[in-house]
């Protein structure tokens, strides 16, 4: 699958790689001849990435949805943002203080999301991780972890689900 975009993490020691298949690939410095590790999970093709922090990556892809990515250890934070009707996100940038991050796609807009509180975030929180009930078919199993993945972060501006009923007394 071809590959579409490259940051660098870990004080540029590894090289990580975006592609087609929404598969990121890494690479260690001076080893490029074949990636060290791959971590799949992205729906549709990476078009574009970012690195925020050493370990966090912003991907945007094809699906219209920028979501934050962990490496070490590899799980996806949550979304960080989304383009009108899932239209592909194409571009990335990031401003000066790392605090902000700008992102263009094909329903001509440029969007900027606020993006300061990923380095104040508690990455060492483990998630519930989720379980393949017995019986349960694998489709099945897939959209639970598609769930789980999909956590919406504060600057995407859409509401999780366990939180909708937040604050009502029981």
């Amino acid at each position: 699958s071809e590959l579409n975009c490259v940051a660098a993490v870990r004080e540029e020691t590894k090289l990580v790689v975006g592609d087609a298949d929404g598969t990121l690939y890494i690479f260690n410095e001076n080893q490029y001849g074949y990636h060290s590790d791959k971590y799949a999970g992205h729906p549709d093709a990476i078009n574009a990435m970012i690195a925020v922090t050493d370990n966090v990556l912003i991907t945007a892809c094809e699906d219209g949805i920028l979501r934050a990515v962990h490496l070490f250890p590899h799980r996806f934070v949550g979304q960080v943002g989304h383009h009108e009707g899932n239209m592909p996100i194409e571009k990335l940038d990031v401003n000066a203080d790392g605090d902000i991050i700008a992102s263009s796609g094909h329903d001509n807009k440029v969007k900027f999301w606020n993006i300061s509180y990923l380095e104040n975030m508690d990455y060492t929180k483990k998630r519930k991780p989720v379980l393949q009930a017995p019986g349960q078919k694998r489709k099945k199993m897939s959209e639970a972890m598609d769930k789980e993945k999909e956590f919406q972060l504060p600057s995407s501006g859409r509401v999780n689900r366990k939180e909708f009923f937040q604050g009502f007394e029981s």
